[in-house]
């Protein structure tokens, strides 16, 4: 590839779709190089809390392959539940079920009818997303988990690096033939990511019954009032990527050889209410920009303040198990009267600019009381 693109220029690419996670993302930029590059690329395990960015972030990845022509021969990507690789079909191994959905998506992008040697290269160098690897694990409730246990080892194989020979229909010589195709799965490239929400709990429980030498820190936070003095307190917060270590990934039942296979095991930074902020005003699938688009319909301008974007950013915050779906669950309540009748609020009115409703700080506030109490 003459003109390399640098790992700084995919970090760039994905930042402006994934906010937050900086460390991640440069992670990611380092092991996406390794990969277009023809380099040993570095496998990569998310963990993150519900609605932290992981599947945005798997998206940006594919955006990344499409806005780039030259890396056409990349472009081959799939994201999965890893459930879908259980149980085994009769007479067929998970391995195989993987490269029939790489294949499905293959002759999609590319075309249906390929040559061997062309739906070689494209599955040898697709990027596989592996979401909720959390379900897999090798011990459900406490007790054994069979299909867990298959799944891994089946990943496992797939991670370590081996050939497989793979049996397809291919294009030779003008004729359709079926032909076994032998596939570096080493050359793959895999993001496979999590919840593990139990995980959060397990870590917890074991520093606060003091099962080793982890002990929770105390912080100090600076809380300004109303009337503009501060307040100093001391706080304990527990933040599970401060405190996590591998042993405790082998507790929770992923297997020590499955996340030796992992080059980076990264864990997702919780968003805060600025990262929250920007989500609300620029994603493109905000709930915010969803409303606009309901009330133009109806003809009416939705104005929503500041102070009011910034109370709900700053009470979804506060949902850190939820991260950014606390977004859509606050705002989708707040808007929900509005949504049904606009014209009878009386935050409804006729101004120079057309029919406006306006959302303000205190109809943020009126609506966190209704479901406080």
């Amino acid at each position: 590839m003459e003109n390399r693109i640098l790992p700084t220029e995919i970090n760039a690419f994905l930042a402006a779709r994934v906010l937050g996670q900086q460390e991640l993302l440069r992670r990611i930029s380092v092991s996406l190089y390794k990969h277009i590059h023809g380099l040993p690329a570095p496998n990569v395990l998310l963990i993150g809390n519900s609605g932290t960015g992981k599947t945005t972030l798997m998206q940006a990845v594919a955006a990344f392959y499409e806005a780039h022509p030259e890396l056409d021969r990349f472009r081959l990507m799939l994201i999965i539940n890893a459930n879908t690789l259980s149980p085994e079909i009769e007479g067929e191994d998970r391995t195989t079920r993987l490269f029939k959905k790489l294949e499905a998506r293959a002759r999609v992008t590319f075309g249906g009818a390929m040559t061997a040697a062309q739906l070689k290269d494209y599955l040898e160098n697709a990027t596989v997303c592996v979401d909720e690897v959390d379900k897999i694990s090798a011990r459900v409730s406490g007790k054994p988990n069979v299909e867990g246990i298959t799944t891994q080892y089946a990943l496992l194989t797939l991670l370590e690096g081996e050939e497989f020979l793979y049996r397809a229909t291919v294009l030779e010589d003008g004729q359709e033939i079926t032909r076994e195709i032998p596939l570096e799965t080493g050359k793959l490239l895999f993001i496979c990511g999590g919840a593990f929400e139990e995980l959060y709990d397990q870590v917890y429980n074991c520093i606060v019954n003091r099962r080793d030498d982890r002990r929770l820190k105390e912080v100090s936070e600076v809380e300004r009032r109303p009337d503009g003095t501060m307040n100093v307190r001391t706080v304990t917060r527990f933040r599970l990527r401060e405190y996590l270590r591998l042993a405790d990934m082998f507790a929770f039942g992923m297997m020590p050889q499955f996340i030796a296979r992992f080059g980076a095991v990264a864990m997702l930074e919780e968003l805060g209410r600025e990262e929250l902020r920007q989500i609300l005003i620029g994603s493109p699938n905000s709930p915010l920009r969803l409303c606009l688009e309901y009330f133009r319909h109806m003809g009416i301008r939705l104005l929503v303040t500041d102070q009011a974007i910034t109370a709900i950013a700053d009470a979804a915050a506060k949902n850190t198990r939820i991260g950014a779906r606390a977004l859509r669950e606050i705002f989708n309540g707040l808007i929900a009267p509005y949504e049904y009748d606009p014209y009878g609020s009386p935050r409804y009115a006729e101004t120079d600019k057309g029919p406006t409703l306006t959302i303000d700080l205190e109809a943020v506030m009126e609506y966190q009381g209704q479901t406080a109490s």
